[in-house]
């Protein structure tokens, strides 16, 4: 039986790093409980495309090929579009009715892939987050990187947002003085102002504030001002309902630093937070969900964040 009742969320989900997929590559992927098929096209456009063609049930993502804007299929050569459409069967005069591959909706900004995910194949509802730093002159060229598999679920992660006492229980920082969160449509917006030791800078005390946006249960980005102003996007890809693929990804404000200076600070200050998200792991893979919790008056407005998450399923209970 699975830990969560809710089901898997629909929304914007990360499925590639934009660095991943050049011009005219293909890649797999696994996530919502099944196989996807990611291609690049000759004009630059990523498109997601459910994995098995509706002919004989090939996986497009072994062997198939991109040609122009469309992916051809390495059993028949039949040619799919980006939207699914099957443009060609090179040894038929038609092309049978509904011959189409299951296309989901994708995006691309601030160096991401994202692919809609609606288990009713309903159209997207809003956008998918824009990162203006991203190729902003000053800043970082791409994200630095970091990747896990994690025992959990997109809406345990995105709660995180609004549990303001475990930042010192596990993650061994002040609780924050300040803080605030508004539940507006699709998003949270949230912010906190805390002190931390920076595990990878011999420990050195920085004062930080992050003001946090989470687009839906998928993703979040946060601006993270300290020793160094930073940007991080976080993305939560559900597998299937017990597991995630964590994407975050770190750039920074070069703040008149040498390339050479910024590369090690860089590098040192993002590996610290990615430190920190990985405190989190042992505690979302072992604890089961409370759908009542016994909340006290020191906690955050758990109760409130749950009421905005129902919004992103199709049935709750």
């Amino acid at each position: 039986m699975s830990r969560f009742s809710f089901g898997m969320p629909f929304g914007w989900f990360v499925v590639a790093w934009s660095a991943e997929l050049p011009p005219g590559a293909v890649a797999k992927r696994n996530f919502f409980d099944r196989e996807l098929v990611l291609f690049r096209g000759e004009t630059g456009e990523a498109h997601v495309l459910g994995a098995y063609c509706p002919h004989l049930g090939a996986h497009l993502g072994v062997g198939g090929k991109v040609e122009g804007d469309s992916l051809r299929c390495p059993f028949h050569g039949w040619r799919f579009s980006g939207q699914g459409d099957c443009l060609e069967i090179p040894y038929a005069k038609r092309i049978p009715p509904n011959a189409k591959a299951n296309a989901l909706p994708s995006a691309e900004s601030g160096g991401v892939i994202w692919a809609w995910h609606h288990p009713d194949g309903a159209a997207p509802s809003f956008d998918p987050p824009e990162v203006a730093e991203f190729g902003a002159e000053g800043w970082t060229a791409d994200w630095t990187k970091y990747e896990w598999t994690v025992a959990t679920h997109p809406q345990e992660v995105t709660e995180n947002s609004v549990d303001w006492p475990h930042f010192h229980e596990v993650h061994l920082m002040s609780p924050p003085p300040e803080r605030k969160v508004e539940f507006k449509g699709h998003e949270i917006l949230w912010e906190a102002a805390t002190k931390k030791n920076v595990t990878t800078l011999d420990g050195a005390e920085d004062e930080i504030r992050v003001i946090g946006r989470n687009p839906g249960l998928g993703c979040s980005y946060v601006r993270y001002t300290g020793m160094g102003e930073s940007v991080i996007v976080m993305g939560m890809t559900p597998i299937d309902s017990e597991s995630i693929r964590m994407f975050f990804g770190v750039i920074g404000n070069k703040a008149g630093r040498t390339d050479e200076e910024m590369a090690a600070f860089h590098q040192s200050y993002a590996d610290d937070m990615a430190v920190a998200v990985q405190q989190d792991f042992p505690i979302w893979e072992n604890k089961i969900y409370r759908a009542q919790p016994k909340l006290c008056d020191g906690d955050g407005p758990v109760g409130d964040f749950r009421r905005w998450a129902t919004q992103f399923y199709v049935t709750t209970e």
